[in-house]
């Protein structure tokens, strides 16, 4: 089955960059979990999108983005999702941000 590549927002704002990736995972089939989204996010936003995967049914594991990942072109709360469902379910679980 393809791989579908969604890339939306959180839909906070925020200027500062996005130093961190917190990940959306299950558990794999094997030793390796399943990822199924990322969030961009700074240290200010990082106990947000941990809340938003939880919500979303997903286990966060959040770990600093590589240099090539910060602040541009991935603003603090940009969603990349690797699974269909996976966009929709990030974007649409709102936290009070």
């Amino acid at each position: 089955m393809p791989v579908t590549i969604t890339d939306t927002h959180a839909g906070w704002t925020c200027h500062t960059g996005s130093s961190l990736i917190a990940d959306a995972m299950t558990p794999g089939p094997g030793a390796l979990g399943t990822l199924h989204g990322v969030i961009y996010v700074c240290p200010t936003h990082q106990d947000d999108a941990e809340a938003r995967i939880t919500a979303a049914g997903y286990t966060p594991r959040t770990e600093p983005a590589p240099p090539g990942h910060r602040w541009d072109p991935w603003p603090c709360g940009h969603i990349t999702a690797y699974k269909q469902d996976a966009a929709p379910t990030l974007a649409g679980h709102l936290t009070s941000i």
